[in-house]
């Protein structure tokens, strides 16, 4: 029995002498397979040095400074509507009049009674006045002066009430015109002659919309936050606002940084204000928002087409002394006309710049075409 066991161990010795020795040439036949491929052709760029304006992108929600919409605060028919759809006021100007019988007719019924207490105040006064002058003579006794005196102070008190009606009712008859409060442009009016107009109405009978000067509302990474400040404190910072469709652009200043960065994204509001007169920017249109921050002093740059984007961030395949390539992490600070500033490359490394989808480190390359020292390919 012994004699057997040890038989079948030296058979599985055997076997796995001769499953290793398998394995064995068969990787040594991967690696030479591997050396005997020839290095793949491919654009190499170096690592350049260069001063580079900080020129930082962002798309921008152009909205008005001012923005107020009409609505009545007593209830009345609209009487005349004084401007027109899309017409520019003044602060002051009248834009409706509501039908104010009813006020008109109180204000004058406040005054009328105003000047018949005010009558009879004067008559009262008159009559202290010569109920004194008997009390001199002693012709009359303190306690006629001290009617008279009372009676001409509850009639003082009842002048005041009525001057205080009447500034009511001066105040009501006000609220049946409506003016300008800002100036601007006059949107979309949802009134007209007969309407009831209300309080609580839903949409307003006319909105207006300052529109010079005007804001552009955009948000910038945290990073660039620093940059950003720096340029504004040397009064070297930057602003301008590009159309879409025309490519026009106009310039500004940046008037607004929020306080706090958005935590869920990162980001950080800002507005720019333009001065508008001619009415290029409109509310409500986006716009690209460039701000020149300074310059980059011999930033490290390489070609756009060299950076790629991994599962752990982006990257670049350095090209080693022996031709094969590594992952090389890197952290974009900004793209300027097709060249993008980073960090964790030095300068005078070779970078791939163009093929780099194809690779995977260790793969040995070579240069397809020689490029400038500044980033080609």
């Amino acid at each position: 029995m012994k004699k057997r066991v040890v038989a079948s161990a030296a058979a599985l010795a055997l076997a796995a002498a001769g499953l290793a020795g398998w394995y064995g040439s068969r990787t040594t036949a991967a690696a030479a397979k591997t050396a005997a491929r020839p290095p793949i052709a491919v654009g190499i760029a170096k690592v350049a040095a260069e001063d580079l304006p900080i020129e930082l992108n962002a798309t921008g929600n152009v909205t008005a400074i001012e923005k107020v919409e009409v609505k009545p605060q007593v209830s009345g028919m609209v009487a005349k509507v004084h401007v027109k759809e899309g017409q520019n006021v003044a602060p002051g100007q009248l834009l409706f009049t509501l039908d104010a019988a009813a006020e008109t007719a109180q204000l004058k019924k406040a005054q009328a009674q105003t000047l018949s207490d005010q009558a009879q105040l004067k008559n009262a006064e008159r009559d202290l006045a010569r109920s004194r002058d008997l009390l001199a003579k002693n012709f009359v006794s303190q306690s006629v002066v001290d009617a008279n005196q009372s009676k001409a102070d509850a009639l003082s008190a009842t002048v005041a009430a009525d001057r205080a009606q009447v500034e009511a009712a001066r105040a009501a008859l006000d609220y049946k015109t409506l003016r300008a409060s800002i100036g601007g442009r006059i949107g979309v009016i949802s009134v007209y002659p007969g309407t009831l107009a209300q309080p609580g109405m839903a949409a307003p009978m006319l909105t207006i919309t300052r529109i010079h000067p005007i804001n552009a509302t955009f948000t910038l990474p945290e990073r660039e936050l620093g940059a950003v400040r720096a340029a504004q404190a040397a009064g070297k910072l930057l602003v301008r606002a590009t159309l879409p469709d025309s490519g026009d652009s106009v310039d500004g200043k940046l008037v607004f940084i929020d306080s706090a960065v958005d935590s869920a994204n990162g980001t950080l509001t800002l507005k720019a204000e333009f001065s508008n007169q001619d009415g290029r920017l409109w509310p409500g249109q986006f716009v690209t928002v460039s701000l020149n921050a300074g310059r980059y002093q011999q930033a490290a740059t390489i070609p756009v087409a060299a950076l790629l984007t991994g599962p752990e961030g982006k990257f670049s395949y350095a090209v080693q002394a022996d031709g094969s390539v590594k992952r090389a992490p890197v952290e974009l600070l900004a793209i300027h006309k097709e060249k993008a500033v980073v960090k964790g490359l030095r300068v005078g490394d070779a970078v791939v710049s163009n093929g780099g989808l194809n690779l995977r480190p260790g793969d040995k390359v070579r240069a397809a075409s020689a490029g400038p020292a500044s980033g080609g390919q």
